[in-house]
């Protein structure tokens, strides 16, 4: 059994390899080539701490993937990453266990890469400028996501915690593709400059005002995944062509969706997935004045494409620790 651990997942996987199998992994999810049951959840010992179970097999795929997730808020204070995460995958055809990999960065890497497949499709292709919202591990590979696909020179982040945010501009400004960033002290400042926005937080309040947004701006929300969460202004999505990674998924997690529906803003005809910009079924940006949003709450079938991809360059590296069970 071979694994790999977040170091190794980080040289399994690099960015653009990612953003180009999480293209293959919303399309696959569009058109039906996949088998991904609905996420299931067990409370753990307090209300807001959660197990998470995500399994998915793509079609003709060698390995069946499951990833699982923990949220304990109360690690913090124990200084213990409150999101833990392993993926086990198993030979499609044996039913073998083959691999452990760690699920927190491999989450890191392919929801970013799914973020960065729609500022590729989705976003102006002169867009330059980048605004965070957030300063974990999310928006730290957001910009790395972004800068793959788009020439950026311009970034500013916005956190509630400047401390965090200031950490955050350091160490993404030691990478040779991201330009100098920016730390703002107000959300709207930095929204009101941005081409592209990206939200990466556990916000159950809108992170920025709608009124600061500018036309031609795309938005990426990908921090929000349970329907108390809204990290986007659900009156924003009255002007706006909407995208997400799977419908279903969406309309039973994401925060901002399902407010906007609730309060009779949109309704599902208004709401279209990527994977089928892709498949080439439905068009993407239709002018440089459009709004955009692609709301992501996280589906298995990214999971099972990274971890295949990630497997076929550790054997080709020779990458990974080999363990017997």
């Amino acid at each position: 059994m071979l694994i790999l651990s977040a170091q190794d997942v980080d040289t399994c996987l690099p960015m653009k390899t990612a953003i180009e199998g999480m293209r293959h992994a919303f399309a696959a999810s569009s058109a039906g080539e996949l088998q991904m049951p609905d996420r299931s959840s067990v409370t753990l010992n307090s209300p807001s701490s959660l197990a998470l179970f995500m399994p998915a097999h793509i079609k003709d795929s060698p390995i069946v993937s499951v990833k699982t997730v923990t949220i304990v808020p109360t690690n913090k204070v124990a200084s213990l990453p409150i999101v833990q995460s392993v993926v086990i995958a198993f030979d499609a055809s044996t039913g073998s266990p083959v691999a452990l990999l760690d699920g927190s960065r491999l989450t890191a890497i392919r929801t970013a890469a799914g973020g960065g497949v729609s500022v590729d499709l989705l976003s102006r292709q002169d867009s330059t400028a980048l605004a965070v919202m957030g300063s974990g591990t999310q928006a730290k590979a957001g910009i790395e996501a972004v800068c793959s696909v788009r020439n950026i020179s311009k970034i500013q982040v916005f956190s509630p915690t400047q401390e965090n945010a200031e950490k955050l501009a350091e160490e993404a400004s030691r990478t040779r593709r991201c330009p100098s960033i920016e730390v703002v002290a107000d959300p709207d400042t930095a929204v009101r400059n941005a081409d592209i926005v990206w939200t990466a937080t556990d916000s159950a309040e809108p992170t920025f005002s709608r009124e600061s947004l500018k036309h031609g701006t795309h938005v990426v929300g990908i921090g929000s995944f349970q329907p108390s969460m809204i990290e986007i202004e659900p009156s924003l999505f009255t002007s706006a062509s909407i995208f997400v990674d799977q419908l279903d998924a969406c309309w039973a997690e994401a925060g901002e969706v399902i407010a906007a529906r609730s309060q009779g803003l949109i309704s599902p005809n208004d709401v279209e997935e990527l994977g089928n910009v892709i498949l080439g079924r439905t068009q993407g940006r239709t002018s440089s004045d459009e709004i955009t949003i692609f709301k992501s709450v996280g589906i298995a079938a990214q999971d099972a494409v990274a971890t295949q991809l990630a497997l076929s360059a550790a054997k080709e590296l020779g990458v990974g620790t080999q363990a017997s069970l």
